[in-house]
């Protein structure tokens, strides 16, 4: 009585199941949709900080810090898509506005600033 009884609440909940499983709340397609969304944004994200440590003022920067910079491009792609991006709207700016006409040593500076945010997050991403 109690295995029918068991087998009958198992089928009743399995047969409730089914029409609530069919009901997305996003589609399959929508969802592939922003997976190709999320993964083009990562790359112009590391694209816009390769295109800033490929600048000669960067070299520079890595030099005064006594960063290799090859190691620092290999950890960008260790950075979550969070820390990317910021990352990545600090190097567009630097970019874009040349820092506002700040003389070169500011601007390298800023790149070291970069830097060493760069191997930061790496350093708390590894521990």
């Amino acid at each position: 009585m109690r295995t029918g009884f068991a087998c009958l609440t198992v089928a009743a909940a399995l047969a409730a199941a089914a029409p609530a499983s069919a009901d997305h709340v996003v589609t399959p397609q929508e969802a592939q949709e922003r997976l190709v969304q999320k993964s083009a944004a990562r790359q112009d994200d590391q694209a816009a900080v390769e295109r800033l440590l490929s600048s000669p003022q960067a070299e520079a920067a890595g030099a005064a810090v006594g960063a290799d910079l090859d190691r620092v491009r290999a950890a960008v792609a260790t950075l979550s898509d969070e820390e990317l991006s910021d990352v990545a709207a600090r190097a567009a700016a630097l970019q874009t506005d040349p820092v506002a006409a700040l003389d070169s040593d500011i601007r390298t500076l800023l790149m070291i600033f970069l830097i060493v945010a760069i191997v930061i997050l790496v350093l708390r991403a590894v521990d």
